[in-house]
């Protein structure tokens, strides 16, 4: 068994040389030749013209080596063979076929090329005869090849989702790559007319019956969904993935056809369900036209480029042909990788990368003399809610620091548009970062109603983003690798989640939306609980939760809330002609009184302990209400009069 495994093996790197091939099918088709000549003959020595015998298999041989050379069917691996490879064969001895009647015509009218006459019968029958052998043996060898490459012990019984033209170019790949010891024992299918039938062999089925019977009986360990997002809804899909999960089967899918290299079948990916597959949400449309106005042969200041958001955002501008893109953040290496990788992708010059603090106005003014920047997204801001609750000192001076000086340099030197990523954790903060947050919002929404400003200041707020630095999702995969446990604060703890390019897409529409002053907030969908979450997780990898992988619950950190509020309401918010954004119907805050507390509060950051800092920003945000923090105490100086004043709906 061991010598046969290292012949396999060798085999897997160097193919049967096509002389060999072609020196095998020219063999059988003269061995053939010979048997149909006595066939005709009914097996009859004498009615056989023995003279002309040598002529007749030169010309044979001579005609199907050179009509092999033409359709070239010896270049065909044997055991990658399909049906494209056996029409080549079939070809072939058409074309072969075609040519010995004409030349057996040609022989019965002129004397000369008499030996040539070869009976009609003999050309038939050697015809059907060679096609059924050639293309028999390739099925065998093929057949013999991926049963002795199986490894028995290591064979993985799995059903492609789809019985559609993708799932048959996989279920074709599969056959082909036996080294990953994959046996398709089934295809699911809602089509009732494909259910109970076979597809090359295997058998066709619906989803009811898979999930109650087939998985079970079959032993399925894994499911791979091979079915185009314009063929089923994602609602449809997360529900099947989800029954899947249950049953502890490993969930992959093929990968868009437009990610396939040159069209080549044999290059289908098939990658691991990531979480944010079962987000279940339609895909989002936006208005490309609007957007590409707006950006192209602009000037565009990104802050926070480096980030999970900015480079992003970042990646969406390059696509609309914007004259130059500005790359600011802190993060050295993070914007040194980004760059690298934008220049790989987009091959383009026009990136300027630029390291600063957005605090520093000193250097933010260099940056706007040098560039004069048109457009700017500023997505630069401290975002971890218990760093921030130990570090307000930070959150104050950047966020709020950050975005003020970003929004009056704005002003100052004329720039056309400002989009500032918010977050729904400025609703009713609870927490420093989120309040930071809120402050923020209130400068850039007041300032943009003084007359005169040319700016047109615009706020977009959504909740959690999948994958982005330090989100849930990195964090339970990393400790998923390292064997467990998953730690979260609080078992029935909700979040608001979008992915990466979902809340980048909508931050460009947004941003070329209205007149300015807006709040645009993004609708996030239904909450998920992130315990559901962890153990989706856990499936996905493999493992099974609570006994692969435990989950522990560590308690609610300071400032964290136990659910995020509502970010959109028909009540309280406004439709815009994307039905994802809707425009936030907020208090307003005067200017002066609001530029007054936030300049004290910036002046004397240096100054004040971490409870006045935290103090200033309650007075600012009335709605603050700490949680879980050494700054509750702060709550209780206020009186009961303010307190009843407090709109917890952050919406008026």
């Amino acid at each position: 068994m061991k010598i046969i495994f290292k012949f396999l093996n060798r085999l897997n790197k160097y193919f049967l040389p096509s002389w060999i091939v072609m020196l095998y099918d020219l063999t059988i088709l003269v061995l053939v030749f010979i048997t149909s000549t006595y066939l005709a003959s009914n097996f009859t020595s004498e009615m056989i013209e023995r003279h002309y015998a040598l002529q007749q298999i030169t010309a044979f041989t001579l005609i199907f080596f050179i009509i092999s050379l033409y359709i070239k069917p010896h270049l065909n691996i044997i055991r990658y063979t399909t049906l494209r490879e056996f029409s080549s064969i079939v070809h072939t001895l058409v074309l072969g076929s075609v040519c010995l009647f004409c030349l057996s015509v040609i022989g019965r009218n002129f004397p000369f090329l008499a030996p040539y006459a070869i009976p009609y019968s003999v050309i038939i029958i050697q015809f059907f005869i060679s096609n059924f052998i050639l293309i028999a043996s390739r099925i065998a060898i093929k057949a013999i090849y991926h049963s002795l490459s199986q490894n028995r012990k290591l064979v993985r019984n799995i059903m492609i989702f789809g019985a559609g033209r993708l799932g048959m170019i996989t279920h074709e790949v599969l056959e082909q790559e036996n080294r990953l010891s994959y046996k398709v024992v089934g295809f699911i299918d809602d089509n009732p007319n494909l259910q109970g039938k076979k597809i090359n062999g295997v058998p066709v089925y619906s989803e009811n019956e898979t999930i109650i019977h087939i998985i079970a009986k079959k032993n399925v360990k894994e499911i791979i969904i091979a079915i185009s997002s314009a063929n089923t809804s994602e609602e449809r899909k997360k529900q099947f993935i989800n029954c899947c999960l249950k049953k502890g089967l490993q969930i992959r899918e093929v990968a868009d056809v437009s990610s396939w290299i040159n069209g080549n079948l044999r290059k289908v990916k098939i990658q691991t369900i990531k979480i944010e597959d079962l987000l279940g949400r339609e895909p989002i449309s936006i208005d490309t036209a609007k957007i590409s106005e707006g950006l192209k042969g602009k000037h565009i200041l990104v802050t926070g480029a480096a980030g999970s958001i900015g480079s992003e955002i970042v990646r969406n501008l390059l696509r609309f042909h914007p004259a130059k893109v500005i790359l600011l953040d802190h993060a050295e290496s993070d914007l040194f990788n980004l760059h690298n990788e934008l220049l790989a992708t987009f091959n383009k010059q026009n990136i300027e990368i630029v390291i600063g603090n957005v605090a520093d106005q000193y250097r933010m003014r260099t940056i706007f003399e040098n560039y004069h920047p048109e457009i700017i997204f500023h997505a630069s801001a401290y975002k971890h809610v218990p760093l921030m609750e130990d570090h307000p000192y930070e959150a104050v001076k950047t966020n709020i620091g950050g975005t003020k000086v970003m929004a009056d340099l704005s002003v100052e030197f004329g720039v056309n548009k400002f989009v500032m990523i918010s977050t729904d954790k400025a609703v009713n903060p609870t927490n420093v970062m989120g309040a930071s947050k809120r402050i923020c919002e209130i400068y850039i929404q007041s300032l943009s109603q003084l007359k005169g400003i040319r700016t047109q200041f615009v706020t977009t707020r959504f909740g959690n983003v999948l994958g982005s630095n330090g989100s849930v999702v990195p964090l339970f995969k990393s400790q998923i690798e390292k064997g467990g446990p998953i730690t979260l604060t609080h078992k029935e703890i909700t979040r608001y989640f979008m992915t990466i390019p979902e809340a980048c897409q909508l931050v460009l529409e947004a941003g070329f939306m209205g007149k300015g002053s807006e709040i645009y907030v993004f609708d996030m969908g239904s909450p998920v609980r992130i315990y559901d979450l962890a153990e989706k997780m856990i499936l996905l990898s493999g493992y099974i939760p609570h006994k692969d992988i435990k989950i522990v619950v560590t308690g609610l950190r300071p400032g964290e809330k136990l659910y995020e509020e509502v970010l959109s309401s028909k009540e309280d918010c406004k439709p815009t002609h994307n039905k994802k954004i809707t425009i936030g119907n907020v208090r307003k805050y005067n200017y002066y009184e609001a530029d007054t507390k936030i300049t004290e509060m910036l002046e004397n950051l240096g100054k004040e302990s971490d409870e006045k800092i935290v103090s200033r920003m309650k007075d600012l945000v009335e709605e603050f209400i700490s949680r879980n923090s050494k700054f509750e105490k702060l709550d209780m100086e206020k009186s009961d009069t303010v307190k009843g004043q407090i709109n917890y709906l952050n919406f008026m």
